[in-house]
């Protein structure tokens, strides 16, 4: 686990200086051979005035020459003395991937999530944003919500891009998607959800907050793909008892530096209530299954150190739900089965097989 996976807070200027910017400035391609990468994923950030951008789970940029970046957290709060009482985030199992192989595909994802801002509530089971930037140039994107409600409505998502809710003092974007196609490069920042609100007398900006981006981008001028492998997602699955959920996030894969890089936090809902977080990766094996990775290491289950654990994954294809497997050895812990919600990627394969 990198220092990445750590909760993170850091002064901007505005949201959009970290997140959401597309510029295809940085896709100067190198070398005549080599396809270019870049891009970010983050699990949450939200912007005062006041009191500048707190960020969680943020990838960093995907390197240029490919392989991919992580972060996860198994508790994503941002607390509202953050942001001088204005917004406050609960949020667990928070996970974000960016990946450079035959595209550039990027992911975040979250759990049982509430957020406060500027007097407005709301809530979800589940938030998970992906993006893809690819050859032609082409993008492609979409957003998971799950029992989203504002202000106490339930909100039908209908999975359409930038669908619109009005907020008393704001909007909130579902599923906002923004994208950007120039000569052989391509960008896309998905956002599962982004609240802004605005003073009513002033129309100044009280608060921005962005849940669940993916913002990949590719350079397609060049040819082949790095020396890499992934397999990443994030979702849930009944738990042992089979009635409550099950929620994770995993990311498992081999840079073309030949080092792993990866992590995985789960949380088991139920009566048992486990928790387990990765601390040490030390083999990922994505060649065995075409459309599965096997992540082998060391973590803390339900906080205590040096717990050997085994997490296998499968991408059963699209959707996620019903289609894709997460399995979970953690000491004497275990569990597994089909993903009821989120969504599992195999990355530079076309899964099933």
């Amino acid at each position: 686990m990198t220092a990445r996976q750590c909760a993170s807070m850091r002064p901007a200027r505005a949201a959009g200086l970290v997140f959401g910017i597309l510029t295809l400035a940085f896709l100067t391609v190198t070398s005549a051979q080599a396809n270019t990468y870049g891009g970010s994923a983050t699990g949450a950030a939200i912007t005062v005035p006041a009191t500048g951008t707190t960020v969680r789970a943020a990838t960093g940029t995907q390197p240029i020459a490919g392989g991919g970046a992580e972060a996860a957290l198994l508790v994503g709060d941002i607390p509202s003395s953050a942001t001088g009482g204005v917004a406050g985030l609960s949020a667990g199992t928070m996970h974000s991937a960016i990946v450079g192989l035959d595209a550039t595909r990027g992911e975040a994802s979250m759990e049982n999530i509430t957020l406060t801002i500027s007097n407005n509530t709301i809530t979800a089971d589940f938030l998970m944003a992906r993006g893809t930037a690819a050859c032609g140039p082409a993008v492609a994107g979409n957003s998971i919500l799950t029992n989203l409600h504002i202000n106490g409505t339930t909100i039908t998502v209908t999975g359409n891009a930038n669908q619109t809710v009005t907020l008393p003092n704001g909007t909130a974007v579902i599923n906002e998607q923004t994208s950007s196609l120039n000569g052989t490069s391509a960008a896309i920042t998905v956002n599962a959800l982004h609240v802004t609100t605005t003073d009513p007398v002033t129309h100044q900006q009280l608060a921005d907050a962005i849940l669940a981006q993916a913002a990949p981008q590719f350079d397609c001028s060049g040819s082949g793909s790095p020396n890499s492998d992934f397999g990443t997602g994030g979702g849930w699955l009944l738990a042992p008892d089979g009635i409550d959920k099950a929620t994770f996030g995993v990311v498992g894969g081999n840079q073309p530096n030949s080092t792993t890089s990866g992590h995985v936090v789960y949380q088991d809902h139920s009566a048992t209530s486990v928790t387990f977080r990765s601390t040490q990766i030390d083999t990922v094996d994505n060649l065995s299954d075409p459309c599965g990775t096997t992540i082998h290491g060391y973590g803390e289950l339900n906080g205590v150190p040096g717990t050997e654990f085994t997490v296998t994954i499968h991408d059963g294809g699209e959707p996620g739900a019903g289609n894709d497997v997460f399995n979970i050895q953690a000491g004497a812990y275990s569990n597994g089965g089909t993903l009821v919600g989120g969504n599992i990627q195999k990355h530079n394969q076309a899964c099933p097989q």
